[in-house]
């Protein structure tokens, strides 16, 4: 009987022990999330897209807990909540530019999926799953109901030396079945975990088919409404087919885009929330968009380069040299009838 009694007590502490080896990620802490660009992800050609631009892509945090947004890149990065495509972004929180160093931290008030993404590089897209501070607590109630029985019941062992063969073996069966119930949650998670990432990287795919690699216009796309539209398709296939395709466009474009960058996420974010100011910029943009369409005819190196330094001197003849003489010519105008 001794012998059958420190059997049992090495079963019991054998369910203990599987129990507290189950995976750490069914009892992860919640209360804090620390979220980085993935190294690179900021160059057009990264393929960050397929596998996630983000560190973690999808990210977990409780109400009322801290999501620390740090730029560990060596370029400029933004954390906006939305997708390109909204009218509206940074409802829930908006980094601003965040330079190589900088953090930004934001304390999640509401439960749900918020997606986010970069507005200097809009292919970096991510999503936080904000949930209840008390989400996992069932399960730990459950795995600390479980040590609780298992520990009365191996007192029971140890002060009864006597107990019925028989019920002994039901008590077994029973803490055994418990685990069971433990596991199965723990599978449930991991499986629901799994399937919410694997919908968080078919998101991204999807978004990624509906863009161009290389960065996006901000300020075109939020006077028009979207990406896809024909203004903005525009300039993406001009960049991509004329200027990207030779050695001075992509010169061009990389000093284009360190300037380019520094201001356009603050236009776009005006045009999105002033209707007025937004009309006033598309019609703005109406005169450079019909210049720029000479570019389509430019194939070689020469062309690029003498087309493009037509097309700059037309654009500053339209919008500074004109407006300038129009403006002298109506200061003289008031002189004289003075």
């Amino acid at each position: 009987m001794k012998t059958k009694v420190i059997s049992s007590i090495f079963l019991l502490f054998t369910l203990v022990a599987s129990i507290i080896s189950m995976s750490p990620a069914s009892f992860a802490d919640h209360s804090e999330v620390t979220i980085t660009p993935v190294p690179g992800s900021g160059f057009p050609d990264s393929g960050c897209e397929v596998d996630g631009c983000y560190n973690p892509n999808t990210a977990t945090v409780d109400v009322g807990g801290v999501v620390i947004f740090s730029n560990t890149d060596t370029t400029s990065h933004t954390f906006s909540s939305g997708v390109p495509s909204d009218d509206i972004i940074g409802t829930e929180f908006n980094t601003g530019i965040l330079e190589p160093g900088d953090s930004h931290e934001w304390i999640p008030e509401n439960i749900g999926e918020f997606a986010y993404f970069d507005m200097i590089h809009p292919w970096m897209q991510g999503t936080i799953i904000v949930q209840e501070a008390d989400e996992d607590t069932h399960t730990d109630d459950v795995v600390e109901d479980t040590h609780t029985d298992e520990d009365t019941h191996t007192d029971d062992v140890v002060e009864d030396t006597h107990t019925d063969e028989d019920t002994h073996t039901d008590d077994v069966v029973e803490d055994t079945h418990t685990d069971d119930v433990v596991e199965e949650e723990v599978v449930e998670e991991e499986v629901v975990e799994e399937a919410v990432v694997e919908e968080a990287v078919v998101e991204v795919v999807a978004t990624q088919e509906s863009e161009e690699k290389g960065g996006g216009c901000l300020i075109a796309t939020a006077a028009y409404g979207s990406e896809m539209a024909p203004q903005v398709q525009l300039l993406r296939e001009i960049r991509d087919n004329q200027l990207m395709n030779t050695e001075s466009g992509s010169a061009f474009m990389g000093t284009f885009n360190d300037i380019y960058y520094t201001f356009s996420p603050t236009i776009a974010d005006m045009e999105r929330e002033n209707p007025v100011f937004k009309e006033i910029v598309k019609a703005g943009l109406t005169p450079m968009l019909s210049s720029l369409a000479i570019m389509e005819n430019a194939n070689s190196e020469s062309e690029v380069l003498g087309l493009g330094l037509s097309v700059i001197a037309l654009n500053l003849g339209m919008y500074i040299a004109a407006p300038a003489l129009i403006g002298m010519k109506v200061h003289q105008q008031i002189k004289s009838r003075k």
